[in-house]
């Protein structure tokens, strides 16, 4: 194209064009955080169990693997402008089915189809961006952006949907993502004219079975990893079908992309020595932050805070990425060698989990658990970006979109495995330690006989006797119940600040220990 505002109406000022593309972006991100904006309340609205809500956000990521395999040959195909505006029209009439509908099989199948149509809507903005930063580096800046609402998405989303949340019901909740939608298409229809971005590429011989068996192998993969320890694992069929049909759909994939002429996804560039080293630490931060959740869960269920009360406190951690993403930008920008921005990167994830460690106690203050939220903040904020485009930059330009679809679909499996991990782990180190303080108590001390007696005293005036006795064993068990989920975090976080910091010496290290070697083996050569 001649200009960079070919694609916009000539009264539009060059001002305004940056910003509101930026905030076009934003609501195809309220889809993807739609289901987590309250977990117990969209539970508690569908009837259904916080598994079934993890695998409703697992089905959407899956379904924007696949997405992504299409999107070039869909965006060349199409005008600009009306390629905005069907994907946002789509995306809003799913969205209308989702709020007529409280059947979860219903709402699993719409959620794929909005996984598609989100990213597809997204995506398109990223190059629309591109051209209207003037910067040499205009793609890594224009990363920055979307992954600066991909790591904070999921608070401004629930913050948005509190009022609707909190007074109205789920309907509302939906409705207020799709008048959003309804924003983008009036920016679509004021700003920009029907040209095109690039030269027209038909669609043609579009390897749609391969997409089917891609999204069948990571929605199958992704129910083994959600459901498992719900299911006790292979004991039960489900899980081991699940199992299977994901191995054998994942292997139909990899061998029709062998044999069709234009494959939708190049297994060489699993050759290229970024991509594996970026893969691996996109793995490992991904286990290291998935444990956020849990200090959330303490946060709900332990320290009994309103869940409202829990989002603004989410914050701290938004600020923190904020921080963390743009002085690693300032970085990037600056060449600084990546080895130094993912080691301070995993430096700070690692603190923050022994950070973490002494504030799971029965009662804490906001400072003591901000400190290390704030650090956590800016470590993912270190992390999430340098590592995509050190994956991107890394591979021959004609691979830079399967490159990232490789750090996509590491995210997606990630995500599910730390999941499964940190579920796993915690039911595991809840029951040995509930176990351990359970033969703890000795009814002969006088601190435990003062304690059950003032547990008694609580209920007996207004109850009998025997149901008194009830109630404070209910309590007992509670608190039980609690100081295990307490003890277990601290071991969980104590690990994790263990891995975190094998990782860190590894990134550190692995330079002058890979020359000494080479060092040593030259008088052998």
């Amino acid at each position: 194209m001649s200009s960079n505002t070919s694609l916009y109406y000539k009264w539009v000022p060059e001002w305004i064009k940056l910003p509101l593309m930026i905030l076009a972006m934003f609501p195809h991100l309220m889809l993807m955080s739609l289901f987590h904006s309250n977990t117990a309340f969209t539970a508690s609205a569908l009837a259904v169990e916080m598994e079934d809500i993890q695998y409703f956000l697992s089905l959407m990521y899956g379904a924007i693997v696949v997405a992504l395999l299409l999107f070039q040959r869909l965006f060349a195909f199409f005008r600009v402008r009306t390629y905005i505006l069907l994907s946002c029209t789509i995306s809003i009439l799913i969205l209308l089915a989702i709020s007529l509908t409280r059947d979860p099989l219903l709402i699993a199948v719409l959620r794929v189809l909005e996984g598609i149509f989100c990213v597809l809507e997204g995506a398109c903005f990223l190059p629309l961006l591109m051209m209207q930063i003037k910067h040499s580096k205009s793609r890594t800046i224009a990363y920055f952006f979307l992954y600066t609402f991909m790591l904070t998405g999921g608070t401004l989303t629930t913050s948005l949907l509190k009022e609707s949340i909190m007074d109205y019901g789920w309907e509302d909740m939906i409705h207020i993502v799709l008048y959003w939608h309804l924003m983008v298409i009036a920016i679509a229809l004021l700003l920009l004219n029907n040209k095109r971005l690039s030269k027209k590429f038909p669609l043609y011989q579009l390897d749609l079975a391969s997409c089917l068996f891609l999204l069948l192998s990571l929605s199958c993969g992704a129910y083994v990893l959600i459901y498992g320890r719900k299911y006790y694992w292979f004991e039960q069929t489900t899980i081991t079908l699940n199992l299977a049909l994901s191995l054998i759909f994942g292997a139909l994939f990899v061998i029709k992309q062998q044999l069709v002429k234009r494959p939708l996804f190049h297994f060489e560039i699993l050759r290229y020595q970024n991509v594996i080293i970026g893969v691996t630490l996109f793995f490992l931060f991904y286990i290291i932050r998935s444990s956020l959740n849990n200090v959330y869960t303490v946060m709900a269920n332990v320290w009994q805070w309103p869940w409202h009360y829990i989002i603004d406190i989410q914050y701290i951690n938004v600020l923190g990425t904020m921080v963390g993403i743009g002085s690693s930008g300032l970085l990037l920008l600056r060449n600084v060698s990546s080895k130094y921005i993912f080691g301070s990167g995993f430096l700070l994830l690692t603190a923050s989990c022994f950070l973490f460690v002494p504030t799971f106690y029965p009662d804490t203050t906001i400072w003591t658990i901000g400190i290390p939220l704030f650090i956590q903040g800016i470590g993912q904020g270190w992390l999430f970006t340098p590592l995509v485009i050190y994956i991107i930059t890394g591979v021959a330009s004609h691979h830079a979109n399967n490159a990232g679809l490789m750090g996509t679909t590491v995210r997606f499996w990630s995500t599910n495995i730390g999941f499964a991990l940190l579920q796993n782990l915690s039911y595991t180190l809840n029951q040995k330690h509930f176990t351990q303080l359970e033969q703890q108590l000795n009814t002969g001390s006088p601190i435990t006989t003062s304690y059950w007696n003032a547990l008694v005293e609580k209920h007996i005036g207004t109850y009998g006797d025997q149901l008194a006795n009830s109630l404070a064993g209910k309590s007992l068990q509670t608190t039980l119940s609690q100081q295990a989920s307490l003890v277990s975090n601290m071991e969980i976080f104590t690990y994790l600040g263990i891995l975190g910091t094998v990782i860190t010496s590894i990134i550190f290290l692995f330079g002058p220990v890979r020359a000494l070697f080479i060092r040593l083996k030259i008088p052998y050569l």
